[in-house]
């Protein structure tokens, strides 16, 4: 499996709701499931969000990816 299937498979069971985007919660929740903490989680929230409009999309996801966020 190449590594952009492995990213786009987390991305799809991060996604619960089935819409094509993480919404902050979604995203809170797989973070915090993951053992981070509410701090990480922010920051991290913050960092993916790139244009603040409360949905991560694959996209954003990505970049995040290759800026060495995530």
């Amino acid at each position: 499996m190449s590594d952009e299937q492995i990213l786009l498979n987390l991305f799809t069971r991060l996604d619960t709701s089935g819409d094509g985007v993480l919404s902050l919660e979604e995203l809170r929740k797989g973070l915090l499931s993951s053992g981070a903490t509410e701090n990480v989680v922010t920051k991290i929230i913050e960092m993916l969000d790139s244009n603040s409009d409360g949905i991560i999309t694959y996209q954003e996801y990505i970049q995040a990816i290759n800026r060495g966020v995530m």
